[in-house]
C-alpha cells in the first residue's frame, strides 16, 4: 500500500512517496524506496511504483529505456514503449495478478507525467497525479495547494504527507525526488 504524488511544472517533475511497507499487516516505517531515477538516453526519468513490492527492484535492476523522444516528437509512443517494457519485465518475474500487472507506476520525464498500467501509458496532461491507497486525499491536497500557488516542491511534499496521514497503509518519512528540465 502506497501514496505517490507528482507534479510537472515548467519542465520540472516533482515526486514524493511514502516509505512504509507492510509485512503480514505489520507496518515497517522507512522500509521501502518507491521512487527510482533511471537513465533514458542522455537524460533521466523518475519512476514510482505502487502494488507488488518487487516491481521497484525489477524496474531498477532490469528496465532499460532506450533513448528519449526527439524535441519534435509526441512522447506518447515512447511512454507506451516504457509501459510495455515494464509489463514484460513484470510478467517474466511473476509480478502479475489475474493476468494483469500487479500494480501501477508513475513515469515522470521532461515536465510530463504518465500512469503506467498493464501495457498502457495514460498521460496526465494537467501535470498532476497521485497513485496508491492514499491517492484520494493526496490528489485533493495537491490540487488545493497548487491552485493557491504553493511552490510545486512544497505542494507535492505536503500532499504526500496528507495522503499518508489519511491512509493507514502509508507512512512517513517521505522520499522526495526532483527531475529538472534538460538544458
Amino acid at each position: 500500500m502506497t501514496t505517490v504524488v507528482a507534479a510537472a511544472v515548467n519542465g520540472t517533475v516533482y515526486m514524493a512517496a511514502d516509505t512504509m511497507t507492510n509485512i503480514y499487516e505489520r507496518p515497517v516505517p522507512d522500509g521501502a524506496k518507491k521512487i527510482v531515477r533511471l537513465p533514458a538516453g542522455d537524460g533521466e526519468v523518475l519512476l514510482a511504483v505502487t502494488g507488488a513490492g518487487g516491481l521497484i527492484g525489477v524496474a531498477e535492476a532490469l528496465l532499460k529505456i532506450d533513448g528519449e523522444p526527439k524535441p519534435d516528437e509526441d512522447p506518447q509512443q515512447w511512454a507506451f514503449t516504457v509501459a510495455r517494457a515494464v509489463t514484460e519485465l513484470a510478467t517474466e518475474n511473476g509480478l502479475i495478478e489475474g493476468g494483469q500487472l500487479d500494480g501501477s507506476l508513475l513515469l515522470g520525464w521532461n515536465g510530463r507525467l504518465w500512469t503506467l498500467v498493464h501495457a498502457m501509458a495514460v498521460p496526465h496532461k494537467d501535470g498532476r497525479a497521485a497513485l496508491g491507497s492514499g491517492e484520494g486525499p493526496a490528489i485533493g491536497a495537491l490540487d488545493a495547494l497548487l491552485d493557491r500557488d504553493v511552490p510545486p516542491a512544497t505542494a507535492v511534499a505536503h500532499a504526500a504527507g496528507v495522503g499518508c496521514k489519511r491512509d493507514r497503509y502509508s507512512g512517513l518519512p517521505l522520499q522526495f525526488e526532483q527531475l529538472d528540465p534538460r538544458t
